[in-house]
């Protein structure tokens, strides 16, 4: 039975649970303050009652410990949990999401404290006061200095602010980003901040997108915490159901503007762009796997590509920060696979490796990747995000969708085998889904296109016998 003491105007209730691995005794407490205005014998008969519901629900809990803080059970799952069960870029992100939004309001309160209430009133906040940072864009006439082939010179600025490629492209292409990176371009050009920026978005709203993933982040850690028994329940389960971004068809080209985009490779200047695009289209791979690729996952005497590893962008891991590339394995097992390539893009990838070797010799010691098929100049990491810019920009010079990006050219791959009968099971296979289901869903305009067509050209064939 928990024991029961007063304590000025509250009573210390205390469970004793057993003893844990090491032989130290294990105890729970917890504090109750009786009504106002209640005799001294009515609160002490309140104080019991409450102690015995309390000592029936934390039955069994041993590790239950719902006195720590939200920024205590934070900083457990995060160096202990997390590791284990997230990719580091997913962990990098998710962390930066519970410390920008969450932290502000729970970081101080005990986890017996936080209720679905209490979420739902931060996440309603969140959608209409979230968005915790300006971004800043360029005045009106005012331009990034330009490279020796007349556009925007993103090698040098990137290498002299230390801020990524995709940062400087994306303000390049008038997006906003954020004062501090805003500040560090100013500074290296040798420009007042002030005459060079201006605040791209003024609305200060979170989109219910963003809050829901919050919202996955913040029960995630809940939910390790429950099955620790460091809780009883998930807060989160109870709140607010928020609406669901509806789901836009995949973007893709048709069979004819694919073959248009393969001329036009042949057209410009970029023989690995060629390859990469290539590569992209014949295959179905991700664009963090086709960055990822090594030479020796591919087989050139068996014309197949061995799928083991995304290229991914880590924010702030590198030293002072700083933001770094990193191979990692694919997030699911059926990432991790193989696909025959076509003798078109097995003859692509040998002339590529050959061209590549030929900038290396030149390169020397200056060459830092040797073994990655798709490099920067100086054989670095190339990113996913440099290649969808330089894609959309290219994209748009030969007439393609507005709307299209580099993932578009997976879902082409997908259109033209959905088209051409291929089953699902082996769709789902070539793009690495886990399931044929998983296919099924996120293609079904496209199976029911298909289908469709294939009704009308049964009625056809049935029609001309009568």
């Amino acid at each position: 039975m928990a024991s029961i003491r007063k304590r000025g105007e509250t009573y210390t209730i205390t469970a004793y649970m057993g003893y844990d691995e090491t032989g130290r005794q294990v105890k729970k407490t917890t504090t109750y303050r009786p009504p106002d205005g209640v005799t001294a014998g009515k609160a002490e008969k309140l104080a019991k009652q409450f102690a015995a519901v309390w000592e029936e629900k934390i039955k069994g809990y041993v590790a239950l410990d719902e006195n720590r803080t939200f920024s205590e059970l934070a900083a457990w799952y995060y160096e202990t949990v997390a590791p284990v069960a997230l990719k580091g870029n997913v962990l990098i992100d998710n962390k930066s999401m519970i410390d920008t939004y969450i932290m502000p309001t729970l970081a101080r309160k005990k986890l017996k404290e936080i209720t679905p209430t209490m979420l739902d009133t931060l996440f309603a906040d969140l959608l209409k006061n979230g968005r915790t940072k300006d971004t800043f864009k360029l005045k009106d006439g005012v331009e990034l200095p330009k490279g020796k082939y007349c556009g925007v010179n993103i090698s040098s600025i990137s290498r002299d602010t230390g801020l990524s490629r995709h940062t400087v492209t994306r303000l390049s292409q008038g997006h906003g980003i954020e004062k501090e990176n805003a500040e560090k371009i100013a500074a290296c050009l040798g420009i007042r901040f002030q005459d060079m920026f201006v605040t791209a978005v003024s609305d200060r709203s979170l989109s219910e997108s963003s809050v829901s993933r919050v919202k996955r982040c913040l029960s995630a850690i809940f939910t390790a915490a429950v099955k620790k028994e460091v809780m009883r329940r998930n807060p989160c389960s109870n709140t607010m159901t928020l609406k669901k971004k509806s789901k836009t068809p995949a973007v893709y080209l048709d069979e004819t503007q694919a073959l248009n985009l393969i001329a036009a490779l042949d057209e410009q200047d970029d023989f690995q762009f060629k390859v990469q695009i290539n590569t992209l289209l014949f295959t179905g791979m991700r664009g963090g796997e086709l960055c990822g690729l090594q030479w020796q996952d591919i087989d050139f005497e068996n014309s197949v590509i061995y799928i083991r590893h995304t290229l991914a962008y880590m924010r702030g891991k590198g030293q002072g920060k700083s933001s770094v590339y990193e191979l990692q394995t694919p997030k699911t097992t059926a990432g991790e696979r193989y696909v025959v390539i076509p003798a078109s893009v097995l003859a692509l990838l040998k002339e590529h490796r050959e061209k590549q070797a030929e900038r290396q010799a030149a390169a020397r010691e200056a060459w830092t990747q040797s073994d990655m098929v798709f490099t920067t100049a100086f054989g670095g990491f190339y990113g996913e995000q440099y290649l969808n810019a330089k894609f959309k920009k290219f994209a748009a010079k030969i007439g393609l969708p507005e709307n299209i990006h580099i993932h578009s050219l997976r879902h082409t791959t997908a259109s033209l085998l959905i088209n051409s009968d291929i089953s699902p099971k082996l769709i789902a296979e070539q793009l690495g889904h886990s399931s044929a289901s998983i296919t099924q869903d996120i293609y079904s305009h496209i199976f029911a296109s298909s289908k469709a067509r294939a009704a009308q050209a049964l009625e056809m064939k049935l029609n001309t016998q009568k």
